[in-house]
């Protein structure tokens, strides 16, 4: 742990003065987009183009997020790997807008010029876990690594919601003020309110899936932190077969995270998506959500379609990575600790009110335009540039 802090001290300690240096060129009226997440960056890219509004726009993203590149022509599409750090750096100081969907350590190294404006759109529209200042793991890092932390919330300069409820989250876990907030809606849930193609996938993967009359089940469990390398499903998947296997289709859908597919258990019954599809790809056709803890369910609930929580290690998690502290009282579905009582849930639970509500309180300003919006501020952003 020592020689990784070291490493990375002086890795940042580069960074900072390459990033001195890049801070002598002039900014340039262009977008900047650092990607580990394709569903927001692509629908800004989209709308973009169909605006037909082409500033210069660079793109630094890791190599599992994919972009139709043919079809985002006007976008120079750049790798965010070790090599490319360099050329990170120097667009990070020199371009006027500057959207991000994560946590970047590499933005502590850089100070922006007043004029800049740093978003940072995320990569889910809701929270269920804690992150950022608010995760529990926070606690054991050292005081080098809080430091750099507060540098890069810092460098957030907005950042945008759909609810005002994951406003007080970002505010939390990100330290910020609410005049930092753009309540403009998730760009990610745009894809969602287009009826017409909504149908078309879900009949396009109803019948990939040969789901014919079935209901098809999602369950998208979250990624544990020490199960990276080595997904342990906890549901029964042989109870769940003899107990649902004739009315119900189970797609398994890991999280991108999660470095090893679980193949062999692919059968009549379960089918395995490759962890790389994109989810709303698949939610029209999806009937049931089983999940836990991701930020699934914030974007299923527009479908106002029944959503279960297999939360077998409640507790446990809790403890070591922190979820929201009413958790329970959020959630718009059922919980199950055994796959006998999700199985149970599933055949007695009658819908309710609550997914609607929950759906309202949570996508209050995606509305399908959140796109839209969000370009037209960073046109305006662009054009204020001298």
């Amino acid at each position: 742990m020592i020689v990784k802090n070291i490493a990375v001290s002086i890795y940042m300690l580069f960074l900072s003065l390459f990033s001195f240096f890049c801070r002598l060129f002039g900014l340039k009226k262009r977008v900047l987009i650092v990607a580990s997440f394709p569903e927001n960056t692509t629908a800004i890219l989209n709308e973009m183009s169909k605006l037909n509004y082409y500033p210069e726009t660079i793109c630094f993203h890791t190599e599992r997020v994919q972009f139709d590149q043919e079809k985002l022509d006007f976008v120079t599409f750049l790798p965010n790997n070790l090599a490319s750090k360099w050329k990170l750096i120097y667009y990070l100081n020199t371009s006027k807008v500057i959207l991000v969907d994560n946590y970047y350590p590499e933005l502590a190294a850089v100070s922006f010029k007043p004029s800049v404006e740093c978003i940072q759109l995320w990569h889910a529209n809701g929270a269920l876990k804690q992150f950022g200042w608010e995760d529990n793991s926070i606690l054991e890092r050292s005081a080098t690594d809080k430091k750099r932390f507060k540098a890069v919330y810092k460098r957030f300069l907005k950042v945008v919601v759909g609810s005002d409820e994951m406003g007080e989250i970002f505010k939390r876990s990100f330290l910020l003020s609410d005049s930092q907030l753009l309540k403009l809606g998730v760009p990610r849930t745009d894809i969602y309110f287009d009826k017409a193609l909504q149908q078309q996938k879900r009949t396009e993967w109803r019948n990939r899936f040969q789901a014919n009359d079935k209901k098809v089940v999602l369950y998208a469990p979250t990624f544990r932190d020490n199960e990276l390398a080595e997904a342990k499903l906890a549901m029964d998947f042989k109870l769940m077969e003899e107990s649902l296997g004739n009315d119900y289709l189970l797609v398994l859908k890991l999280h991108p995270a999660v470095k090893v597919d679980v193949q062999s258990l692919n059968s009549d019954f379960i089918v395995n998506i490759d962890k790389n599809v994109a989810l709303e790809e698949l939610l029209a056709a999806v009937d049931i959500l089983i999940t836990d803890y991701s930020s699934i369910p914030f974007e299923f609930a527009l479908f106002n379609r029944p959503i279960f929580f297999f939360s077998y290690d409640l507790e446990k998690y809790d403890k070591e990575r922190g979820l929201l502290k009413n958790y329970q009282q959020v959630i718009p579905g059922p919980i199950s600790k055994t796959s006998e009582e999700l199985i149970q849930q599933m055949k007695t639970t009658t819908p309710n009110d609550n997914l609607v509500a929950f759906s309202k309180k949570w996508n209050k300003y995606s509305d399908g335009h959140a796109s839209e919006r969000i370009v037209s501020y960073m046109k305006e952003l662009l054009e204020e540039a001298k």
